[in-house]
Formats: structure tokens, C-alpha cells, sequence
């Protein structure tokens, strides 16, 4: 009987512990989801110079860093959704809904943010491959699209992960572990 009073008692502990290492995951998605939106404004800039310039070693310079750019993008989104799906678990055992629903928005943004920083890297190297002026300026200009909704769907998870880190509170939370 003592072990399980014990128990009981230990639980919101267990509980705040648990949001501890949420916010600590969460905070870690919100971080490369800031340096996916910060690089592919760079790739973004250098791909509207490439996909305009009227030159051919203009387009080819400005594409070469582009996919510099891109590549860290890329690197940047990939690390922001594995630590999504780390921090969906422990959202799951923080239990708060917002917490929950913050952090699985957060890992879809990161996920749409990932797959279009993949679409602007796979263009920028076509682009920086290219031959032509006319197949950069084309590679470059698909490059800066996607590098647009890179950095619009990682801002987006930067929101949604700052909103699920400020969620997880269990002051006012039930021992249950269930709030709102």
C-alpha cells in the first residue's frame, strides 16, 4: 500500500520530468527549423539571380551557392523531422492536448519543409550540372519556388513547435498528466 501511495506521489514528478525532455526536443525542432527558413532565404536569393542572370557564368556562380545554401537546408530539414517524431513521443506522454496537437503540427511542417528543401537541392545540383544558361535559369527558378514553401512550411513549424514548448506546463495540469 505504501509502494503504491509512493507511486502516486511520484507521478506528476514523472510527469513534469517528461515535459522536461519534450521541451528539450521540441526546442531542438524549433532551432533547425529556424536555420531551414534562414537557409533557404539565402538559397531563394542566389536562385532568383542565377534563374535571371544573363550570363551564363552569372547563372552558374550564383547556382554553385545556391546549392550550398541548399544542401544545408536540406541537411538542417532532414534532422528537424527526426527530432519531430522524437518529440511526438513525448508529447504523447506529457499528455496535454495542446502539447499534442502543437507538436504534431509541428512535425508535419517540418516534414512539408524537408520534402521542399529536397525538391530546391535536387534542382540546384541540376542547375549547377547544367550546360546551358536556359537549363540553369529553368533549374534555378524551380529551385526558388520550393525553396519559398522550404522556408514558408519551416516557419510555420518554428510556430507550432514554440506553441507546443509553451503548452507543456503541468502546474495547473491534473496528476493525470491530462490538461485543457
Amino acid at each position: 500500500m505504501k509502494l503504491v501511495v509512493a507511486g502516486l506521489l511520484l507521478l506528476p514528478g514523472m510527469a513534469s520530468a517528461q515535459c522536461e525532455l519534450f521541451k528539450s526536443e521540441v526546442s531542438e525542432v524549433k532551432d533547425y527549423s529556424e536555420v531551414v527558413s534562414a537557409n533557404s532565404d539565402s538559397v531563394r536569393t542566389y536562385a532568383e539571380i542565377a534563374g535571371y542572370a544573363d550570363t551564363f557564368s552569372k547563372a552558374r556562380e550564383n547556382a554553385r551557392i545556391a546549392q550550398k545554401f541548399a544542401g544545408e537546408a536540406q541537411a538542417a530539414a532532414h534532422e528537424a523531422v527526426s527530432l519531430a517524431g522524437d518529440s511526438q513521443y513525448y508529447a504523447e506522454v506529457c499528455g496535454i492536448d495542446a502539447v499534442i496537437t502543437n507538436s504534431i503540427e509541428a512535425e508535419s511542417r517540418a516534414i512539408d519543409a524537408r520534402d521542399f528543401a529536397d525538391v530546391a537541392m535536387s534542382n540546384a545540383k541540376k542547375a549547377s550540372a547544367a550546360r546551358k544558361l536556359g537549363d540553369v535559369q529553368y533549374h534555378m527558378r524551380k529551385s526558388l519556388n520550393a525553396a519559398r514553401e522550404a522556408q514558408k512550411s519551416a516557419t510555420a513549424a518554428v510556430y507550432a513547435a514554440s506553441d507546443a514548448h509553451y503548452s507543456c506546463t503541468h502546474d495547473d495540469a491534473p496528476s493525470t498528466g491530462k490538461g485543457e
